[in-house]
């Protein structure tokens, strides 16, 4: 209307002008194509202006963020408002998710939607999604509008960067877990959206491209839609052995094979043995434990923890795939340090897998990535000054003789000055030590023959042990946060191939007894992870203790709807 009248208007002013008798032609000339023009196009004319003023609402609602007021539509808060901000006055304000009209959603946003009420397939919450406000609009669509508009913007891209890097922060629990902190481009992405591409496969573009996270999606789906009866907790002794007859035997049985370590027939067993024991084996394997066929207290405490309980261990690892960095490389070493092994990858393949003993509960190993740069055969150690004062203090103190005896010079601390330990009041040092321990290299050296360098500020790294007994052990937490491998001259030569280096060659640097270091010519990238659930590459679903007691704190953050 505005449209049409100015230009009326004009003509008026026109016909009323002393040079009116130059344009009288031209005025009847220029009425009869407006009018064409009004018959003709007024549905194309009334839509534009419709377009314009949806992208002039969004850019008054952008204006006032930017200008102070809250970022919040209805009871929604926006958390990307400055992205916002930036994108559409990139693009003129210009909507993505909705039609021309801008009173109906577009097949992108509708997608979108559904995407949005399927998070909880990955373990992430809807709610957090803005899915109340926008599942409301979906009934009712009279009330869509450029407030939808920004609303689904902001949900796209706050989930958009939960599935790239996660939903909670985990270093807000914990400061020895190092994430990879991905951020999402949300200009390449919402570029992606206008450019038709469609919104799954967006978001399968920022998921973990390895196949485990994909595994524990699935794994994630059959435990929530698997109907799982009513488990009662069974009591934890006496252990029930081969041969034993038990009335634990049944609801045993009915476990397994919700598990699927037991076959479906309906065979009742009164004695434990046979399938049922075999069954028992593969569930003790599966869950890390001693597979030695005794149901004991761990194979027990295992078997009452519900299908329900086991999903929340999924959505666990699930986030903390999302941590990962996505690009673990080609060639490259996990640490799973709740399964005390180390895996080595190449093209996804597994080459090599070693158990490892891992940090005290007390002296937890870390979470980080990074990458093995060099190794040093016959390496010295050199004591970290905690583990001086904490571990090595209270020894010397019995007995003086302990420096001697596991090789140890003393040293003035910051000094290369020798210092002769009987000239050292032992008695008067407690939790000041101005010394620095260095152990030589040999058959007692805590580092073993090699150690596997990844400088980092944690001062963590692979190394060999001469307390090599302790991998007999089924749970390995024996170390103060270093990683002890036990085959690592296997290791050292798979490691050193590409330098051209055999075992024959790494056996010579040994006998020598020099401290020698070797650069790699090609670093590797080391990723050291906490797995408490997994599905292996043979289709087995695995589940290990939760050593350092991270699920539960995990859980309840993931579960609590973002404010």
């Amino acid at each position: 209307m505005y449209f049409k009248g100015s230009l009326f208007f004009t003509l008026s002013f026109f016909s009323h002008h002393r040079f009116s008798h130059y344009i009288h032609a031209f005025r009847r000339n220029l009425v009869a194509v407006i009018c064409a023009l009004v018959l003709a196009g007024d549905a194309f004319g009334s839509s534009a202006l419709q377009g314009a003023a949806v992208n002039d609402s969004i850019r008054q609602r952008l204006e006032a963020w930017s200008a102070g007021y809250p970022a919040k539509i209805s009871s929604a808060p926006i958390r990307n408002s400055a992205l916002l901000n930036a994108y559409y006055e990139e693009t003129g304000f210009a909507p993505l998710w909705l039609k021309d009209s801008g009173r109906a959603f577009n097949s992108a946003a509708l997608e979108l939607i559904s995407v949005l009420q399927g998070v909880d397939k990955e373990g992430l919450l809807p709610a957090d999604y803005h899915i109340a406000y926008l599942g409301q609009l979906i009934t009712e669509p009279s009330e869509i509008s450029s407030d939808a508009e920004l609303v689904l913007t902001d949900a796209f891209l706050f989930l958009a960067q939960h599935i790239l890097a996660g939903k909670v922060d985990p270093e807000t629990l914990t400061n020895e877990w190092k994430p990879a902190k991905e951020v999402v481009d949300a200009r390449a992405l919402l570029t992606k959206v206008a450019s038709n591409v469609p919104i799954a496969d967006i978001v399968q573009s920022l998921r973990p491209r390895q196949p485990r996270y994909a595994r524990l999606v699935k794994t994630l789906a059959w435990l929530n839609s698997a109907q799982a009866p009513e488990w009662e907790p069974l009591a934890l002794s006496p252990a029930i052995k081969k041969g034993m007859a038990d009335t634990r035997l049944s609801p045993i049985a009915e476990r397994l094979r919700f598990w699927g370590d037991l076959s479906e027939s309906e065979e009742t067993f009164t004695h434990y043995e046979g399938e049922l024991l075999e069954a028992v084996t593969r569930f003790q394997r599966r869950h890390g434990l001693e597979p030695d066929g005794v149901v004991g207290k761990n194979t027990l405490l295992a078997l009452n923890v519900s299908p329900v309980q086991r999903a929340n261990d999924v959505v666990v690892n699930l986030e903390r795939w999302r941590w990962l960095d996505q690009n673990m490389g080609d060639y490259f070493i996990v640490v799973n340090i709740a399964n005390f092994d180390l895996r080595v990858y190449k093209s996804n393949e597994l080459v090599m897998q070693k158990p490892v003993i891992v940090g005290r509960n007390y002296r937890k190993t870390p979470v980080f990535s990074d990458k093995i740069r060099f190794l040093v055969f016959n390496p010295t150690w050199t004591v970290p000054q905690k583990l001086a004062v904490q571990d090595k203090l209270p020894e010397i103190k019995k007995d003086i003789s302990y420096l001697e005896k596991y090789g140890f010079t003393l040293y003035a601390l910051g000094e290369n000055t020798v210092v002769n330990p009987a000239d050292v009041e032992w008695d008067k040092l407690h939790k000041r030590f101005p010394y620095r321990m260095v152990q030589a290299p040999g058959p007692l050296n805590a580092l073993g023959q090699v150690k596997f360098m990844f400088p980092n500020a944690y001062d963590v790294y692979l190394h060999d042990t001469p307390s090599r007994e302790l991998f007999s052990k089924t749970e390995r937490a024996f170390s103060s946060g270093c990683i002890r491998v036990s085959d690592p001259i296997e290791l050292a030569s798979k490691l050193l191939e590409p330098n051209g280096m055999g075992i024959d060659q790494i056996n010579e640097v040994l006998s020598s007894a020099k401290t020698t270091t070797v650069n790699l010519k090609t670093p590797v990238p080391v990723h050291i992870e906490y797995w408490t659930a997994w599905v292996d590459s043979s289709g087995k679903l695995q589940f290990r203790n939760d050593i350092y007691e991270r699920d539960k704190p995990l859980f309840s953050a993931l579960t609590l709807p973002i404010e």
